[in-house]
């Protein structure tokens, strides 16, 4: 059964989208089958996969409306072993729309475990917000990968996701269902300022064992691979933005394993 993995922190800009598609490519190539979800209206991962919105017809936003079956959101990508349920910006109205809807937290939860035996992993690409998307992807998953950029207010905003992951874990306890931190990951690091070694040091020390060994440096490789809507595997593997990516997936797959 897929192990279903939210990557979401509130604060925008700290490599959520990155994260997902580059998790997903090196995830892909140890052989394991990927679903990535992109749950965020502005359709980043989407695009950075390589899709165009306008050719999406079914996103994820008509299947959480009920309009269409998941099954018939799921598109290809040119990245071997990876689909996409892509987003689009009609997502930016789902609080309205599901406002009158029951148990509403649960949708995401629900439609993905109609496909969830068809993949190894599945990935959620969250918005850097609180709401009922980020709601139904904490709802949905088994575990939640938090980025963290190496600057201060990107660690400052790790103590409040943590907080809404406990408040989470609160309501699924009874359920017997659990919502666990797979990690934090520290993304951004400028190997030249001192100040990003200090914070990782202080989210070490506050999360010894569940901060990811693997750090993620800043990379003009990062920032052009989206660009050509394929990952950073794809573009230039032998960089060390790959290579970084390929011993995260390693990890998670040992988390797994365990």
């Amino acid at each position: 059964m897929g192990k279903i993995i939210a990557i979401a922190n509130q604060k925008g800009g700290v490599g959520k989208t990155t994260t997902a598609i580059n998790l997903g490519a090196a995830l892909a190539r140890e052989k394991q089958k990927i679903l990535l979800v992109d749950l965020d209206e502005q359709a980043n991962a989407t695009i950075g996969i390589g899709l165009a919105r306008e050719h999406c017809q079914v996103t994820l936003y008509e299947v959480m409306i009920g309009k269409q079956s998941i099954k018939d959101a799921i598109y290809e990508t040119q990245e071997p072993d990876i689909d996409i349920i892509p987003a689009s910006n009609r997502l930016s109205t789902l609080d309205t729309d599901l406002i009158n809807v029951e148990n509403k937290v649960w949708l995401l939860a629900e439609k993905l475990q109609l496909i969830r035996e068809a993949y190894d992993f599945i990935l959620l690409d969250c918005p850097p917000s609180f709401g009922v998307i980020i709601d139904n992807a904490l709802f949905a998953s088994d575990s939640v990968i938090i980025p963290v950029e190496c600057e201060y207010f990107a660690y400052d905003a790790l103590t409040q996701m943590v907080n809404k992951i406990n408040q989470v874990q609160t309501h699924k306890n009874p359920l017997k269902k659990k919502l666990t931190i797979e990690g934090v990951l520290l993304t951004k690091l400028d190997n030249r300022n001192i100040f990003g070694y200090k914070i990782i040091d202080q989210v070490q020390n506050l999360f010894p064992t569940k901060t990811f060994k693997t750090i993620i440096n800043r990379s003009s490789h990062l920032q052009e691979a989206p660009m050509l809507g394929k990952s950073v595997l794809k573009t230039a593997y032998h960089s060390r933005a790959s290579k970084e990516y390929r011993a995260l997936a390693l990890e998670i797959i040992q988390n797994k394993a365990r």
